[in-house]
């Protein structure tokens, strides 16, 4: 490696995406890096449908707020200060619970997911999540994320499902 990159917020070379109903901002790393490293903000009831990368290992760390979280069978309550693993094949997905936005920091090892992001997103004029969430219809959704590595094969987690987990958890 022979360059370094030190990224703030206030840079204006960093980008960030209304992305479905998030904010993302993408950091930037070495050039020399295949990492990629993104911080989303989501908003209460963020939930994606359940899908599986077969080619990224999904991990995060969550900076704010509390997610209930769903990989293969186990259900489980996370907030700041976990750090969430999930290795590709296995179908996942998550809602955001509580009353304040979650806070995440992915790390992956491919830009798949990035990709998506910007393939689907719009460049935000704003660090703040969009105040008008914009998704396509759900065929065109399928279609575009299976082209970046993300499979949809279930229903975003219910609100009710979340009940259930957090009942578990008291």
């Amino acid at each position: 490696m022979t360059t370094a990159i030190v990224d703030s917020p206030t840079n204006a070379e960093t980008q960030a995406w209304w992305f479905l109903d998030t904010l993302v901002i993408e950091h930037r790393c070495a050039p020399e890096m295949d990492t990629i490293v993104l911080e989303m903000v989501l908003p209460v009831d963020s939930a994606p449908p359940l899908h599986v990368h077969d080619n990224l290992d999904d991990t995060w760390y969550i900076l704010e707020g509390r997610m209930v979280v769903r990989c293969g069978d186990a259900d489980l309550v996370v907030g700041a200060g976990h750090w969430v693993s999930m290795p590709r094949g296995v179908p996942h997905t998550f809602r955001v619970i509580g009353e304040h936005e979650a806070r995440i920091l992915l790390v992956h090892d491919n830009a798949s997911f990035r990709d998506l992001i910007r393939n689907l997103g719009s460049p935000a004029t704003e660090h703040v999540v969009p105040s008008s969430p914009a998704f396509p219809p759900m065929d065109e959704l399928v279609r575009i994320a299976g082209s970046h590595d993300l499979r949809p094969i279930g229903p975003p987690m219910s609100t009710q499902e979340c009940a259930s987990v957090l009942i578990g958890v008291s």
